[in-house]
């Protein structure tokens, strides 16, 4: 349900604010695929390694969602605007991106397979 969802998806935003990797950890799948804007492949060791060890910092995401889009079964696409505040290696950066996440739900609960965005 898009209520569940939604909840989820603050959940993670807030998550890679408060470097939260327990959350991180039910949050992202084994096999998630989280690209950043600039081409970047992170998989979910590296999202959260990177966090842990300063490498990439969240200030501030504010999220927008745009729409969701579930297929019938148990598979949900989200589509949203944000504005990050970040810094990658200590250098600060704002982006505005479109992101597309993909989320399957297993065992009543939201886990994150994919996640693409891109600048505006």
């Amino acid at each position: 349900d898009s209520v569940s969802l939604t909840r989820a998806i603050h959940a993670f935003n807030k998550a890679l604010v408060t470097k939260d990797t327990a959350s991180l950890e039910r949050l992202l799948r084994d096999d998630v695929h989280y690209y950043h804007s600039n081409g970047w492949l992170e998989l979910k060791r590296d999202v959260i390694e990177d966090l842990y060890n300063g490498k990439l910092t969240y200030y501030e995401v504010k999220a927008t969602l745009q729409g969701i889009r579930f297929d019938g079964s148990n598979i949900v696409q989200a589509r949203m605007v944000a504005d990050m505040d970040v810094a990658l290696n200590g250098k600060p950066i704002q982006l505005k991106l479109q992101i597309v996440q993909v989320w399957v739900r297993r065992e009543n609960r939201w886990m994150m397979y994919s996640r693409h965005s891109e600048r505006i």
